[in-house]
């Protein structure tokens, strides 16, 4: 395995992790902990806003990579969005957990919804680069960096309204494209 000197691996390096977790590697795990959990727990926290949960549902995430190691296809997507995904589905499932045990309903996640597995993330690729750049940057922040849609505003200097109008409308194009 090879490193750069920020700790981060290249996509290959951590596919070869991956595969070498397949195989029921823990120093391979340790490796990819170790370049990946301060990226993922930065998103657990940007999607959580509680370090101790965002912390559990990092662990969460990492075993699921442990054990689904195998499932990992390369000709898919990055093994950097497979992991994330994962962690952004461990986080959206512990928000709306919560959301029920609270009875608020501050979860506008609209994903859930979509018809999309892990498994289809080269398809979901493909389909957001169909995106206008503005709704792919949206989704991007928010689905992949974890931003809500008041710091997307901030980040981009758009009205809050305008943001959460291209996040909707990207939604629906991709569970469109999807559906194709």
């Amino acid at each position: 395995m090879s490193g750069n000197a920020t700790g981060s691996v290249a996509d290959d390096g951590l596919g070869q992790l991956l595969r070498r977790c397949a195989e029921r590697d823990p120093q391979a795990l340790k490796a990819i902990y170790d370049a990946m959990a301060p990226t993922m727990l930065g998103v657990a926290l940007r999607l959580l806003r509680n370090r101790p949960h965002a912390e559990e549902t990092l662990q969460d995430a990492f075993l699921q990579i442990w054990r689904n190691a195998d499932r990992y296809d390369q000709s898919r997507g990055s093994p950097k969005a497979w992991m994330i995904g994962i962690l952004r589905y461990r986080a959206l499932d512990r928000l709306e957990t919560e959301r029920r045990h609270t009875g608020t309903d501050e979860l506008p996640d609209v994903a859930a919804d979509m018809p999309v597995g892990i498994e289809d993330s080269r398809a979901l690729a493909t389909c957001i680069e169909e995106l206008p750049e503005t709704w792919r940057k949206s989704v991007m922040l928010s689905y992949v960096e974890g931003y809500s849609h008041s710091e997307i505003a901030e980040r981009t200097d758009t009205p809050l309204g305008t943001v959460k109008s291209w996040i909707v409308r990207a939604l629906a194009a991709l569970k469109k494209c999807m559906e194709r």
